[in-house]
């Protein structure tokens, strides 16, 4: 891409709104892949850190529930009669209550 517009620029186009342009999109993606970002980088540390794990008895942002699972993006909380997706970058955010006794070791 860069070689494309340096090659333009040489045989005497005029590149610059081609370059304003370029620059646009990649901040309005940049802006819309905000929050999936977001949650994927959280999922990562989420489980690198393992403050709980599948099975534990969790409760977050106003749910509370049984961790069903756990990946990059959402964590999933059965609360019996409804079941949550949870975006990762809450569980960072806000405070996570793990009961004694069911914590990861």
């Amino acid at each position: 891409m860069f070689g494309a517009i340096t090659a333009l620029g040489t045989v005497g186009i005029d590149v610059t709104a081609l370059v304003a342009g370029l620059g646009l999109v990649g901040f309005g993606l940049a802006f819309a892949l905000r929050d999936a970002i977001s949650n994927l980088l959280a999922g990562v540390i989420v489980l690198m850190y393992r403050p709980f794990r599948v099975g534990d008895h969790v409760a977050t942002a106003g749910f509370e529930g049984k961790v069903m699972a756990i990946d990059l993006r959402y964590t999933t909380i059965d609360a019996g009669d409804n079941r949550h997706l949870i975006p990762n970058s809450t569980l960072l955010s806000k405070p996570v209550t793990v009961p004694r006794g069911t914590a990861a070791a």
